[in-house]
């Protein structure tokens, strides 16, 4: 079975993945589009592939069983604003496609972590809703829209809990 996490940049994807992946560390391969963008997603037998891509809905979704679509928090603004500050005190700018300068709090780095942030928080509503139309086009017999991590962990502890006699939580 092949699972996709998707939802727009910065709402928990990462975080749902690893919780899946710890409670269910025999079952499930993990994987992130972030760093694993240009590779093939592996067949299993006997695992779960977890996939989180946050343009899953644009490579090929066609290839997962189920899809787990993680809506934005209400506190999107925050994360973003702590994932400016995490940039600008780290000194890399987006992990998955590094920008910026190399170097701690470099304030050369800052029109680049504006821009990327305010694109984030003024698109949001935008891209939601571009892919919950693609959803109810095309996904929506196996694609299930939660609105937090913790119900995003039960909806897949379901599946797995349905292809093993493990327990959830």
């Amino acid at each position: 079975m092949k699972i996709l996490i998707t939802g727009i940049g910065n709402i928990g994807k990462s975080t749902l993945r690893e919780m899946v992946a710890h409670k269910f560390p025999d079952r499930v391969i993990q994987i992130d589009m972030d760093y694993h963008s240009h590779e093939d997603i592996p067949e299993s037998s006997d695992k779960v592939i977890l996939v989180e891509d946050v343009h899953g809905l644009e490579r090929n979704p066609e290839q997962y069983d189920k899809i787990i679509y993680l809506m934005p928090p209400s506190n999107h603004f925050i994360l973003w604003l702590k994932r400016a500050w995490a940039w600008f005190s780290g000194g890399i700018v987006d992990l998955s496609a590094p920008k910026g300068i190399n170097k701690h709090c470099a304030f050369s780095n800052i029109p680049i972590i504006v821009k990327i942030v305010l694109r984030n928080i003024v698109s949001a509503r935008r891209w939601v809703l571009g892919d919950m139309e693609t959803i109810k086009r095309k996904f929506e017999d196996k694609t299930v829209i939660v609105d937090t991590v913790s119900d995003g962990f039960q909806e897949i502890g379901k599946l797995l809990s349905r292809n093993g006699s493990e327990e959830i939580i």
